[in-house]
């Protein structure tokens, strides 16, 4: 099976997203799809809120977030600005805090 460590970070950054969001008293939903803009939602008090997930490390102790998609096919690699209309909330892990 081919390694891809860069998908390995996006669901690591999605399990803790995940947990944190149960521990604070969400239901979390999964899309059936990987083409959606949100990567999870979280339902709570009636309310749905799609949260799209990154893993950043830190670099000199700043975190750039970039509002993009990046995949790689045998055509090379694509670049998909992402339609922030279609998210609610970014959550963003961070290996080095741990959050």
């Amino acid at each position: 099976m081919a390694v891809h460590h860069t998908k390995d970070k996006g669901d690591l950054g999605t399990a803790k997203a995940h947990a944190d969001l149960v521990e604070r008293g969400f239901l979390v939903l999964f899309p059936a799809t990987e083409h959606a803009e949100f990567d999870l939602v979280a339902y709570r008090d009636d309310v749905f809120h799609r949260v799209q997930v990154k893993y950043r490390s830190s670099r000199s102790g700043t975190l750039l977030v970039a509002f993009r998609s990046v995949w790689s096919d045998r055509h090379g690699t694509h670049l998909k600005p992402s339609d922030k209309s279609q998210v609610d909330v970014l959550c963003i892990y961070s290996p080095e805090s741990r959050h």
